[in-house]
């Protein structure tokens, strides 16, 4: 997807938002256009193709803005912080749709951080809850 149409269109076009662990673009969470492309094909899966669940892959690269980033190479969120705020609030949204639309399903956050309950329903304080 990256570079799609020649643009940065799906990913950020600074590169203090590459992922450093894997060389790979971000996807820019801060676009309505990207958030509802991840989130329609999510839900794809779970009515297509009746999946029980999703697992979310390298969720801490999503949730720190400076994770695997010395000074200097990372950009703080509007408070000043570490937080990536769109992607929390992605993961909140994702997290929430999928268990109002399929309440049985299960997900999985692959996160090797301490951030807690990151795919729990947010009614119970999950998804991603600062």
């Amino acid at each position: 997807m990256g570079y799609f149409d020649g643009t940065h269109l799906y990913e950020h076009a600074d590169p203090r938002r590459v992922s450093t662990g894997w060389n790979s673009d971000i996807f820019n969470l801060g676009r309505n256009e990207v958030r509802s492309f991840l989130l329609s094909s999510a839900l794809f899966w779970f009515e297509k193709y009746h999946i029980d669940g999703l697992r979310v892959d390298a969720v801490a690269s999503m949730l720190y803005l400076d994770y695997g980033r010395r000074a200097g190479e990372w950009i703080p969120n509007r408070y000043g912080g570490r937080e990536n705020l769109e992607a929390i609030g992605f993961l909140r949204m994702l997290n929430e749709t999928v268990y109002r639309d399929f309440p049985d399903a299960t997900m999985i956050a692959e996160e090797s951080t301490a951030w807690p309950m990151v795919s729990r329903p947010t009614d119970v304080g999950g998804s991603a809850s600062v």
